[in-house]
């Protein structure tokens, strides 16, 4: 990786004799919230022996953005500092996993090949400070080519969007305006008018077991616009040591839209450290419509296949533990500077029901203040998904300014 930076800064400074344009923009919020935990989290094996605690976060990005000719260099900082005595040193014991549930994404880098951060931990607070996006774009007729610290946005879901495994969803979480960087290469082909292909080449030296060897993720994800209202997705490749494939189907119509995805992963395909694994495929319907000027509404539900292996106190790059689920979430507009949400999420199979409000005042012409509850209102079953009872019930509330 060494040898491709001098690379990586000639293709920058090659074209700096063009008029350069450039953008900045970011934002900074706090929060502060009162978390309850749930009486059966405390028991065996799960050991989250607390009750209830404070948490608060800060957090930020900066975006800089430089267009030469038909060069773009684009990078963002991104800032967290959370306070919380769930912190606090338990060993031997097992970390509390809250504080993970309250900053998710705790990965900013997807797929990790250079150490772009600075990370700083105490007895009650947890600091970083990461390069999560810093990528050269070169842009030629019918082509187009990354190189760097790239994000990965595509797929419909925002609850759930199996068929992007580079940039976790962050609609059930309190943190917005996040997303997760991705070490490699991206080439972009046009084919026509109607049909482009993406391929890409990601490192990630992040994976337990990592003994000097990247786990290379190589990855194709096509579009294909059939026609005005009907657009196919479909993904293939190996990622985390599994080959998968999957697709999207996405019909709109002028006020609304509906999505179908599925994603199969096969076992792993080697047998590193003799870790255990298992297939895993997902499905997920979708639909999003604007019902009124004023209304917004989106579904999403299907099946996430529960990796057997997993550690049940690990919090896995889907947020909410659940199987075989429906989520229903509700915008409402009572007036221009308020808005109003409500999502309510449940586990057919297990019972579990999750309900979050968030409800936002905007005070400024780009700063708002939110108020926010996450409520578990249904345990679920005690033997089919024991992590469940790791969701805690909080409010809280959150001042944001954009920039």
């Amino acid at each position: 990786m060494k040898q491709l930076f001098p690379i990586f800064f000639l293709f920058i400074t090659t074209p700096l004799m063009a008029e350069v344009k450039s953008e900045f923009s970011g934002n900074v919020e706090v929060q502060a919230r009162h978390s309850i935990n749930n009486d059966e989290a405390k028991e065996a094996p799960l050991l989250q022996e607390w009750n209830q605690e404070q948490f608060y976060l800060a957090y930020g990005n900066i975006n800089g953005k430089f267009d030469f000719g038909n060069s773009r260099f684009e990078t963002n900082v991104f800032g967290r500092y959370s306070q919380s005595n769930l912190y606090q040193d338990q060993t031997p014991s097992p970390n509390y996993i809250a504080p993970q549930i309250f900053s998710f994404p705790n990965r900013l880098v997807a797929r990790e090949v250079a150490k772009l951060s600075q990370q700083d931990e105490g007895d009650n607070y947890r600091s970083e400070m990461i390069l999560n996006k810093m990528y050269y774009e070169w842009s030629y007729e019918e082509h187009r080519f990354m190189f760097g610290r790239i994000y990965i946005n595509y797929g419909g879901g925002e609850i759930f969007n199996p068929i992007n495994p580079f940039n976790q969803p962050t609609g059930l979480t309190s943190i917005s305006q996040v997303a997760q960087g991705n070490d490699g290469l991206n080439f972009t082909f046009y084919k026509s008018d109607n049909h482009t292909i993406n391929f890409y080449f990601l490192g990630d030296k992040s994976l337990q077991g990592y003994e000097g060897q990247i786990d290379k993720t190589l990855w194709a994800h096509g579009e294909f616009q059939f026609s005005e209202k009907l657009q196919f997705d479909y993904v293939i490749g190996e990622d985390q040591r599994r080959h998968k494939v999957g697709g999207q189907a996405r019909y709109s119509l002028s006020e609304s839209m509906i999505f179908l995805q599925t994603l199969y992963q096969t076992a792993y395909t080697d047998d590193l450290n003799e870790v255990e694994s298992h297939h895993l495929w997902d499905l997920m319907l979708g639909y999003d419509q604007q019902i009124t000027n004023k209304w917004h509404l989106r579904a999403e539900g299907g099946h996430q296949k529960k990796n057997k292996f997993a550690s049940l106190t690990s919090i896995n790059d889907r947020f909410l533990p659940t199987e075989y689920f429906i989520a229903i979430a509700n915008q409402y507009e009572i007036h221009p500077l308020v808005k109003l949400g409500g999502t309510i999420i449940n586990d057919v199979k297990t019972g579990f029901t999750y309900f979050i409000t968030r409800n936002t005042y905007s005070f400024a012409k780009s700063s708002e203040v939110e108020i926010f509850a996450y409520l578990p209102m249904a345990k679920g079953s005690d033997i089919e998904n024991q992590a469940q009872k790791l969701v805690t019930t909080d409010v809280g509330l959150a001042l944001r300014t954009f920039f």
